[in-house]
């Protein structure tokens, strides 16, 4: 009865057009005041405990580093050193696309401001260069979604923090499988491009490649920072002088030196940021960040509602008694995510399902962080499919197509989504091989 009333009460406040939201926490207080699971004078305490939490200060050092890089010139020196180095094949701009989004991902962590950074530099370039619209807004939105599987990545920050993960080892687990989906997206562009009738560019030199290396080098090293400050060096001993090995800051500590290198780069090495754009990119970077703790917020009192009536241990011993194998697990939480994505987008679907569907996973053998990233890959699919898929919206406002037409332009895109969804499913090593290097 309980589970009923705070469904029909959830589902009741989405259908009248409230917000995400106020959906998660509105029925989780509703609930509670008929059923009394949680009592009234801690509602507020416990929220304001769940979001008091170092972690969680990653997200908008990574938005704001997103931002300051697309304003101060890092972006185009991504993007020129990913056209030297691919612009001669066949699709070379389309593939220097999905190499680009690469790159951004890996500082990012953000799939919607990979495809806004990346897509306001390269669409107006691939329409220039012949390619049709839907290759090239194709590309953008689906290759954008990269941004939450390589590291860092604000949904798997997300994942670690409601499930208790060690994030550096949800990073690790991301990088395999988003090269994997990299590698699909540029087989995917060098197949379509087949029919774009599109000239193929010469060949860069060497001296050309060098120097676009050197020039997108300090962007290039941001990634590096983070991954070697993350993750730190094996022990060693050079004349003398001994080193214990490990990390040497945490992932919320590299976000906040991720955002400050940016700005050091636009700033004097780049010299293409100015003091007004750095106010105008913290001021869009605010709305963003808040949005993301609102839901978070109530998604997490929504959580602690379901943990005190003990849904998730009741889910994972309904799992064991049904005698599912993994597998069969697996396909099961593919078909439900990719039914939610079609309604929620990446953050409640984390916040809401992860601290849900985990301990069922786990009464399996199921690895949380394997688990994980199915998750994503998930959101990743959701991210470009209709009503809600943030990708489609992002890339409609830059090319200015109808969203809908945006979703037929990604569908040929969407098979390397697909194989990649079930690769990751059937082949837990691709995840936990680097983790498992660590440990």
């Amino acid at each position: 009865m309980i589970v009923l009333t705070l469904v029909v009460i959830f589902f009741g406040l989405i259908v009248i057009g409230a917000p995400i939201a106020v959906a998660l926490g509105g029925s989780a207080l509703v609930s509670s005041f008929f059923f009394s699971p949680i009592p009234d004078g801690i509602v507020g305490q416990k929220i304001y405990s769940n979001l008091n939490h170092f972690t969680l200060m990653a997200i908008p050092f990574f938005f704001l580093a997103a931002g300051i890089m697309e304003r101060g010139g890092l972006v185009q020196r991504l993007v020129d050193f990913a056209q030297a180095l691919v612009g001669h094949l066949r699709a070379g701009l389309g593939m220097t696309t999905v190499l680009t989004c690469i790159f951004f991902a890996a500082i990012s962590g953000s799939s919607p401001a990979t495809v806004a950074a990346v897509g306001n530099i390269l669409f107006p370039s691939l329409l220039k260069e012949g390619y049709s619209e839907n290759f090239a807004i194709g590309a953008l939105a689906t290759s954008g979604s990269i941004g939450i599987l390589i590291p860092p990545s604000i949904p798997l920050i997300l994942y670690g923090f409601s499930t208790e993960t060690s994030i550096p080892a949800l990073f690790l687990a991301g990088i395999l499988p988003g090269i994997f989906y990299g590698g699909m997206l540029l087989l995917t562009a060098r197949i379509l491009a087949t029919r774009e009738g599109v000239a193929v560019r010469a060949k860069a030199s060497h001296s050309e490649v060098r120097s676009a290396f050197w020039s997108g080098l300090p962007a290039l090293s941001l990634p590096a920072f983070i991954v070697v400050g993350i993750y730190g060096f094996p022990e060693f001993s050079v004349f003398g002088l001994h080193y214990d090995g490990g990390a040497i800051f945490t992932p919320t500590e590299a976000a906040a030196i991720s955002a400050i290198l940016a700005m050091v780069i636009g700033f004097f090495i780049y010299k293409e940021l100015k003091f007004p754009d750095l106010l105008r990119v913290t001021a869009e970077t605010g709305p963003r960040v808040g949005m993301i703790f609102w839901i978070t917020a109530n998604a997490l009192l929504f959580g602690y509602f379901l943990t005190k009536i003990g849904l998730p241990a009741q889910m994972a011993q309904f799992v064991l008694d049904m005698n599912l194998s993994p597998i069969v697990f697996l396909l099961c939480v593919n078909v439900l995510l990719v039914v939610v994505g079609f309604f929620l987008e990446g953050v409640p679907t984390i916040l809401i399902f992860a601290p849900l569907l985990v301990p069922a996973a786990e009464s399996l053998g199921i690895d949380p962080v394997h688990f994980a990233v199915v998750m994503v890959v998930n959101i990743e699919l959701g991210l470009i499919t209709p009503p809600v898929g943030i990708n489609l919206f992002v890339a409609s406002s830059i090319s200015g197509m109808p969203v809908l037409s945006v979703f037929r332009a990604t569908l040929p895109w969407m098979v390397a989504t697909i194989i990649t969804l079930m690769v990751v499913t059937f082949y837990p090593p691709l995840s936990l091989f680097l983790p498992g290097l660590t440990q």
